[in-house]
């Protein structure tokens, strides 16, 4: 009866912190939990987010794509870079500067003890200023980091800056829907969205492409809202029984992801700095 109890509070505790964050959204607050989330893992695996099945399919994907980008003998900077997983991957690439900034120094401190003494330069921002030159870096981009930044104002603010240090090209990777839906941690926006919002501040939109994982995005997400707490934060384990049922998914809708096309979830924007006419 004591434990009964005791768990029921705790549960009950959980709700409260839950609804807190749904009500008021504080990004450093919030990503300073799941850098504790991620660095408590056995493993340590530079899954940023949710360690399950379904994103470690989603991350091998997204490298397959990330590794096409050329970045060879380029100043590159990423908005948002988490625990370090694509600098780390970049930090092989040949890269002439690699930086990244994040809104959690708890994330800060986590990429720094996983990325060791590689040549990474990092620091921790306010969450829409970049501490940087005009025209400093040759590419900016960001991996599922403006969709989390829910507040129109301070996206807009981060975009005019990331527009302002890339002197040529800016990739985005961000989900993506057909309307703006989604919650106070996580907003899915559609392409025109972002289209415009760089267009307004001088990067012309040049390229789509999506992850095809179309099948497995429906069933895996139906999966984890129906075999998990509804207030359990990004980062933290999911339940094994949606562990294992997502492994007994995807070997399925692996095949399938390949016929269905897809044009929500995970998209890949690449813009280009507009050359000025004199």
């Amino acid at each position: 009866m004591k434990c009964s109890m005791s768990n029921r509070r705790r549960n009950q505790i959980e709700v409260l912190n839950y609804n807190v964050v749904m009500r008021e959204y504080k990004p450093e607050t919030y990503w300073d939990g799941v850098a504790v989330d991620i660095g408590a893992r056995e493993d340590l695996n530079l899954i940023a987010g949710d360690d399950e099945p379904y994103y470690r399919y989603k991350r091998r994907l997204f490298l397959k794509l990330f590794d096409k980008i050329d970045v060879q003998n380029k100043k590159v900077l990423e908005i948002g870079s988490g625990p370090g997983g694509n600098l780390d991957f970049l930090s092989h690439k040949g890269c002439a500067e690699l930086a990244g900034v994040d809104v959690s120094k708890k994330m800060i401190d986590l990429s720094k003890r996983i990325l060791g003494n590689k040549p990474v330069r990092l620091q921790k921002i306010d969450g829409h200023s970049l501490p940087f030159d005009n025209d400093y870096f040759d590419l900016v981009f960001t991996s599922t980091v403006l969709q989390h930044n829910t507040d129109s104002g301070q996206l807009q603010e981060l975009v005019r800056n990331i527009c302002r240090v890339s002197k040529s090209q800016v990739i985005i990777f961000e989900r993506i829907e057909k309307k703006i839906s989604g919650h106070a941690t996580n907003q899915g926006r559609p392409v025109e969205y972002y289209a415009t919002l760089f267009r307004e501040n001088g990067f012309t939109l040049i390229k789509t492409q999506f992850l095809p994982i179309q099948v497995s995005y429906l069933l895996c997400g139906m999966i984890r809202k129906v075999f998990n707490k509804r207030y359990r934060r990004e980062g933290q384990p999911v339940s094994k029984i949606c562990y294992t049922l997502e492994n007994i998914v995807l070997s399925v809708t692996r095949v399938m992801d390949k016929l269905v096309p897809s044009k929500r979830d995970l998209g890949m924007m690449v813009f280009k700095k507009n050359v000025s006419r004199s």
